[in-house]
């Protein structure tokens, strides 16, 4: 699914102009498109490697110009924007070139997620557990977590995939991921039933023992354990690398250098709610000076129509200091490289600053790993594995009753970002495991 793929047209005319068109499907059953149009060299060729579209949905050479430009049908406001991916069946892409509305080639390519001769094996915990996080390798009926096996000789080094604000699993991800030999742990930490609905009060004692499991694989090898995350997804994995010494390793796509409340306040006592807690202790965090925000927000959005930008909710908590010097984390207690993956242009929050801030905490305290931030100027918050449509510069979300929030960023920008990103983040990972 990461790996490039070229495309050429053969057997034209010299200088004669054809269309070429893309088409899948996501696992929502939605439709993506995408077209190009170029016009054919003196050999009659057309190399999307090699050659600019004269027009259609991107600009510029760009080999899988056409796998990034697709874009969906017209959604509803409050749908998800994204592509979207559930599960690990493979993704059909149909290819078609048309002269003058005629179809005069197709081909089909079908993209896999995951290496012939992967294992997977589910990890399992009951409900009576999840308050604590302990003895999660007792048998139940969840699966919180799929644990996939390259093929190859092991034991491997492993990385522990985890995902947003969204929740759930990121399967996809951690499946492309195991195809560079390192076994990968999709880990659900709220979003699926019966683990929290929403991204609060999350005991980091969960992780702890999903780390002891992970150690009791045969195929694993415990003394080289990573982690990676997206978003809140990354705040945590910084927070892990914190606390737990068996984690060598983190890579942080938009990452926080602060623990942040979960948002919203308890109906019974009145207090701001945590995201994370730690030995039934709140782990500290920065309060969102929601009220504000949302007063400000209320005319762009409800009047103009115009999407959140939920970076300026954030900026305004990172004025408070005294909060924030309670709430930073402390990352030079990480036993292990890092890598921070920012985007100039993120409108959920502004996670280059707080990479800056991060960088500049483990220079203060003389960390003894490489740090390396990636930085790309242009890009948004929604970084993935590579080829895939970046072209929702939006979403909505449920909690939002019908307004939209941004991204950010442009679709060629994170298209370029997340593929190189994800070439760096592999290489990070095969040295530092």
């Amino acid at each position: 699914m990461d790996e490039e793929v070229r495309i050429c047209l053969l057997g034209l005319l010299p200088q004669q102009q054809v269309l070429i068109g893309a088409a899948t499907r996501d696992d929502l059953g939605r439709s993506w498109n995408s077209q190009a149009i170029f016009r054919a060299d003196a050999s009659g060729s057309v190399d999307l490697a090699a050659q600019k579209p004269i027009g259609g949905g991107y600009l510029g050479v760009s080999p899988m110009g056409l796998f990034w430009s697709m874009r969906i049908e017209a959604q509803r406001s409050n749908a998800q924007m994204t592509f979207a991916k559930n599960n690990l069946s493979p993704n059909t892409v149909t290819l078609k070139g048309v002269i003058d509305g005629a179809v005069i080639a197709t081909s089909e390519l079908v993209r896999n997620f995951q290496a012939v001769g992967t294992q997977t094996r589910s990890l399992e915990m009951g409900a009576d557990v999840l308050a604590s996080g302990r003895d999660i390798n007792d048998k139940g009926s969840t699966i919180i977590g799929r644990l996939f096996i390259p093929p190859g000789y092991g034991p491997h080094p492993t990385v522990i995939v985890l995902s947003g604000t969204g929740g759930g699993f990121d399967l996809d991800k951690a499946a492309v991921l195991s195809r560079h030999g390192f076994a990968t742990l999709a880990l659900a930490y709220f979003g699926i039933p019966p683990l929290p609905t929403w991204l609060h009060r999350i005991p980091l004692e969960y992780f702890e023992a999903a780390i002891e499991w992970l150690k009791a694989q045969p195929e694993i090898d415990g003394q080289r354990i990573g982690v990676l995350g997206v978003s809140r997804g990354a705040e945590l994995a910084l927070l892990l690398g914190t606390r737990f010494p068996a984690i060598h390793a983190v890579a942080a796509y938009a990452p926080s250098s602060v623990s942040w409340a979960a948002g919203g306040r308890d109906k019974a006592t009145g207090g701001i709610i945590p995201s994370w807690t730690w030995r039934d202790s709140v782990v500290p965090f920065a309060p969102m000076p929601l009220r504000g925000f949302m007063w400000r927000s209320a005319i762009p959005v409800a009047v103009l129509r115009r999407p959140v930008m939920f970076r300026n909710l954030f900026r305004a908590g990172l004025r408070n200091r005294e909060a924030i010097e309670q709430a930073s984390i402390p990352v030079e207690r990480i036993c292990g490289p890092i890598l921070l993956i920012s985007g100039g242009d993120d409108h959920l929050w502004p996670a280059a600053e707080m990479s800056e801030a991060i960088l500049a905490r483990l220079k203060k305290n003389g960390f003894a790993y490489s740090v390396e931030h990636l930085h790309y100027a242009r890009a948004g918050h929604m970084l993935r594995y590579p080829y895939l449509p970046t072209t929702s510069r939006e979403s909505g979300n449920a909690y939002l009753r019908g307004a939209r929030f941004s991204f950010g960023g442009t679709p060629r920008a994170d298209a370029e970002a997340q593929t190189d990103a994800w070439r760096r983040a592999i290489a990070f990972f095969k040295n530092s495991l």
